[in-house]
């Protein structure tokens, strides 16, 4: 009995010493023997197979996704700065037009009122002239004017005026019926070898001037003449009107100017503008 327990004890023994003594050989993982580089996985908890280089692509695309939304963003906010910019520069423009607007109308209202203003004071000037060229007309309305009488140093032309009524129109005793204000030369003294200077009358009554001038077509054939006074104003008008009236007597119309006016056949003629 004893040499069996002996002999079991032993059988122990050597296993235990070949156990440890033997060297064992290492042995190799499949798995990382199938995985390189390019496909390295790890193996979860729940013993799920996870591939780590498609987790870093899809992390590496989303951070590029977000560098191109982080860019989008930056150019976002640019245009809405500018849009803002153009929005107030709109806005100024707009308040700008407004003003300009504003002020149109006000200038237009202004303009309007000048120009109304001035078309009342052209109309009351045209009215004014009108009645300084009747009051002048009115002043000379009993004078005339004596063309081409001889002159001569210490005249006397109302002296001069008088005889040529006795002599030439054949009014008797003209010295004393006919009385005449004042007379005179026109114009300044020229010299002796010029056309003489004409010599204006003031008749004291009208009805001796309208005689005279009813008499002057007694003149005719000498190189004296009559002639009525007028403004300026009215003397270029007759000026303008004379070759009508000139062009209507040759037709053998009836033809006169009375003062600013030609009359033919009893009508008013207006030059054709």
């Amino acid at each position: 009995m004893a040499s069996k327990k002996q002999a079991g004890k032993r059988t122990a023994q050597s296993l235990n010493i070949s156990s440890t003594s033997t060297p064992t050989k290492p042995v190799r993982s499949k798995l990382s023997k199938a995985n390189s580089e390019e496909n390295i996985v790890d193996q979860s908890e729940d013993g799920e197979t996870i591939n780590l280089k498609s987790i870093h692509d899809m992390m590496k695309a989303m951070m590029k996704k977000l560098e191109k939304l982080d860019s989008i963003d930056t150019r976002v906010k640019t245009v809405e700065s500018d849009l803002k910019s153009v929005k107030e520069s709109i806005e100024f423009a707009h308040t700008e037009v407004r003003e300009l607007k504003k002020d149109n109308k006000t200038r237009k209202k202004t303009d309007e009122t000048t120009k109304e203003q001035i078309e009342k004071l052209e109309k009351e000037n045209e009215i004014l002239n009108k009645s300084v060229i009747d009051l002048k007309s009115r002043s000379m309305r009993d004078n005339l004017i004596f063309y081409n009488i001889p002159e001569s140093k210490d005249e006397d032309t109302t002296n001069i005026i008088h005889k040529l009524l006795e002599e030439k129109l054949h009014l008797e005793d003209a010295s004393k019926k006919i009385k005449i204000d004042r007379s005179h030369r026109l114009g300044r003294q020229k010299q002796a070898a010029e056309k003489p200077r004409p010599i204006i009358a003031k008749f004291n009554f009208y009805q001796d001037r309208e005689n005279i001038c009813l008499n002057a077509k007694k003149l005719r054939g000498s190189n004296i003449a009559i002639g009525e006074q007028f403004p300026d104003e009215i003397v270029k008008i007759r000026r303008e009107l004379y070759p009508e009236l000139k062009k209507a007597r040759e037709a053998g119309k009836k033809a006169k100017l009375v003062r600013d006016k030609l009359i033919i056949e009893g009508q008013v003629f207006y030059k054709p503008t």
